[in-house]
């Protein structure tokens, strides 16, 4: 049987967890907000890495293609 001091502990940390469950409050306002900023940052810089890549394999071709003509001229 429950005896009057068990019930009572148990009603004080009932009211000690909803008590201290009320007092955090996580503002997650700037978290989203830097997440967002670092993610928007590497997004660019992976354009501009993206982007730079393309124009080196694209120059790349091209000086192959160029040598590829100068061959083929001169083998006439």
């Amino acid at each position: 049987m429950i005896n009057f001091k068990t019930v009572f502990a148990i009603a004080l940390l009932s009211a000690s967890t909803a008590a201290t469950a009320d007092e955090i409050v996580i503002d997650t306002t700037d978290l989203h907000a830097a997440i967002s900023a670092q993610l928007a940052e590497g997004l660019e810089q992976m354009q501009q890495d993206l982007n730079e890549d393309l124009n080196a394999i694209l120059v790349a071709q091209k000086d192959e293609q160029a040598d590829t003509s100068v061959s083929a001229q001169r083998a006439e």
